[in-house]
């Protein structure tokens, strides 16, 4: 292959990831067999690690706007079994904390399992690389990282 073929595999790549992400927070590899998105998912898995938490300290977690998280607290909250409920802030009682449910709970545990097995068939992938081929791919995926946070790259 041409140096052209590769980047028009990489354009093709990033815009079919672009794609995939849309209006999610994270790609997961793997089938969603919940009826909950991955932003949900890692809201309640967020929950799961830190206990109960503001909109505004999950919203800076996930950094995505308030708006955003409230949305996605709010339809976990009004399903027919809740996966999260709402409990007063013991300090201030104006503020409000999600908290899990127990089937909140258990989709966190599933959300969990999922990160895991992502990072799981990465390995997998890369085991099909020399460990020379495996430092280009790294030094290739910091510099397009660099590329697309506006950073300049040498």
């Amino acid at each position: 292959m041409t140096t052209q073929s590769y980047a028009g595999q990489i354009d093709q790549f990033l815009n079919h990831l672009k794609l995939l992400s849309e209006n999610q927070r994270e790609v997961l590899i793997g089938e969603n067999e919940t009826n909950i998105t991955t932003t949900q998912g890692h809201l309640l898995m967020l929950l799961a690690q830190n206990g109960p938490q503001t909109n505004s300290e999950l919203s800076r977690a996930l950094h995505v706007s308030g708006a955003a998280v409230t949305k996605a607290m709010k339809s976990l909250y009004i399903r027919d079994e809740p996966m999260v409920n709402v409990i007063p802030d013991p300090e201030d009682g104006r503020v409000s904390r999600w908290s899990l449910t127990t089937l909140g709970g258990s989709l966190a545990t599933a959300h969990t399992q999922r990160h895991r097995e992502t990072i799981d068939e990465y390995k997998k992938i890369l085991t099909k690389f020399s460990d020379d081929e495996q430092a280009v791919i790294s030094r290739f995926l910091t510099q397009l990282s660099a590329c697309l946070r506006g950073e300049k790259v040498e």
